[in-house]
């Protein structure tokens, strides 16, 4: 967590850094000044695209969607059976196909000319699926946060509404309305097929739908209402509720605990409180990760609704890219989180990836504890014998002692 602070803030302080410098020669120097440093820019954002989409995006994103997929496995395993483990199974799968999109976009987009037609009507549609699936696991966050606080602070509640079939239904219908709200954006673009003499070349072009000022406009903003502004309010209410509980909770641990007063309660209790600050942990770099895009996404809606989009591209493609590798770090990090914090989860892990092994190791034991028990059974059954043999003897002998006394 601190190592995400510190590259958190370093990568703030580069786009700040560099929005001021493109604001400046906006409105200051000469012409000659002005091209100069929008070359600059341009060379700028192409490194950029360089780092961040063909070195870090890459790997960032393949280490995530192993991990979501060992997540899967590891929370959908019958010991793991919960209503909460419902909702991160579920955010596991959103990551992971959010990250599969993403890492196909960092290869396939719209300036690579020489592309086949299939690669350009791949991806508006790739990009709407990762939208969708990021929105999925938006809303999938603020779903186990509020299943959380009800279990945490009314556990009575608790266990009405917090099943495992009722986070099924849910999970199923957070995904439904993600759908309802991003599938405008299938009719945003369009591939434009441009003819020469010799040679067909292909465009990405924004439809007379996408340039509506209703959608560019309206549609935006919705976008930004429903997607950062309710859940990042939802998110930061219940999370400060259950940081109060889990803090109380401690400060009486800790007050019990100088009366020795220790059982099985305790024990599940604690288990509890590590899975609820678990959740703390990852709902507190959620909102880390994904309050650049959404400033970026509001600024942006803002230039575009006053004709100012234009005169700071190059800006909002540059903090575009920086802010979607927070948020692919962001999907990819959970499996740390789970492996680090809950018990429960490394123990089902192992049980599950490293099983193999310790019945390996119990097949040796049980043939080498059966070879001592047959031995032992059999030096007994001939130790038992002997005493026997031995004891009729002496009953034999004193029959003919009597007879003779006689």
């Amino acid at each position: 967590f601190p190592i995400l602070c510190r590259y958190y803030l370093l990568i703030m302080a580069v786009v700040i850094t560099e929005h001021s410098n493109m604001t400046t020669s906006n409105f200051s120097g000469t012409d000659h000044d002005i091209t100069a440093h929008l070359e600059e820019a341009a060379k700028s954002l192409q490194v950029t695209r360089l780092i961040v989409k063909q070195i870090l995006i890459p790997v960032i994103a393949t280490a995530g969607i192993v991990g979501n997929v060992l997540n899967i496995i590891v929370l959908r395993h019958r010991k793991m059976r919960s209503s909460t483990n419902v909702y991160l199974s579920a955010l596991a799968v959103s990551d992971m196909l959010y990250l599969i999109f993403t890492f196909s976009l960092s290869f396939v987009h719209c300036n690579l000319s020489d592309q086949p037609k299939s690669a350009f009507d791949f991806v508006p549609r790739a990009r709407v699926l990762s939208d969708l699936f990021g929105n999925t696991a938006v809303w999938l966050t603020v779903a186990f946060t509020i299943e959380r606080y009800i279990g945490v602070c009314h556990p009575m509640r608790g266990k009405v509404w917090c099943t495992v079939g009722k986070a099924k239904i849910l999970s199923l219908l957070v995904f439904g309305v993600s759908l309802a709200n991003t599938f405008p954006e299938f009719f945003e673009m369009e591939i434009v097929e441009s003819h020469t003499n010799t040679t067909t070349s292909y465009s990405c072009e924004q439809t007379s739908f996408g340039k509506s000022e209703s959608y560019s406009i309206g549609y935006y903003w919705w976008f930004v209402t429903f997607f950062t502004f309710v859940p990042f309010v939802f998110l930061f209410v219940f999370n400060s509720v259950l940081i109060k509980s889990v803090w109380e909770a401690n400060r009486r641990r800790h007050e019990l605990s100088n009366f020795s007063v220790v059982g099985e309660n305790s024990r599940q209790q604690s288990e509890q409180h590590k899975v609820t600050t678990m959740l703390i942990t990852v709902v507190l770099i959620f909102l880390l990760c994904q309050l650049p895009w959404t400033i970026l996404l509001m600024y942006r809606t803002y230039l575009d609704a006053n004709d100012l989009l234009k005169t700071q591209t190059t800006f909002i493609l540059i903090s575009g890219n920086i802010c979607n590798l927070l948020v692919i770090m962001n999907a990819s990090g959970n499996f740390l989180l789970y492996s680090y914090f809950s018990c429960r989860f490394r123990r089902t892990f192992t049980k599950v990836f490293c099983g193999w092994r310790r019945l390996r190791k119990t097949s040796r034991g049980s043939n080498g504890s059966t070879w001592r028990s047959s031995r032992y059974a059999s030096s007994s059954t001939t130790t038992t014998s002997s005493c026997r043999s031995k004891r009729d003897m002496l009953s034999e002998s004193s029959k003919r002692l009597k007879m003779t006394t006689e």
